[in-house]
């Protein structure tokens, strides 16, 4: 299973997601807490959209173009969580 992790030190946030950004592990210590609801959502989204660029290279260097897939390498990974989720 190809996924991939992204840690913000500063915030104490980690994400593993799979390509497309699949949410597969959440890790949050005392410093996520005193975020508030917005910041910590924020802090969430912007890793798993960081892991889910770096998820969506692994996918394409073993498989070639996967555009047609809609999946996306570059740094700024497309939009894949449901604007529902969003604080």
């Amino acid at each position: 299973m190809i996924t991939a992790h992204a840690h913000d030190p500063d915030t104490g946030v980690a994400v593993e997601v799979g390509p497309g950004g699949a949410l597969h592990d959440l890790t949050l210590d005392a410093r996520s807490l005193r975020l508030g609801g917005a910041g910590l959502a924020r802090a969430i989204l912007t890793l798993v959209d960081t892991a889910a660029s770096r998820a969506n290279a692994r996918v394409a260097g073993a498989l070639g173009d996967v555009g047609a897939l809609g999946l996306r390498a570059e740094p700024e990974a497309e939009d894949t969580t449901p604007t529902t989720w969003r604080v």
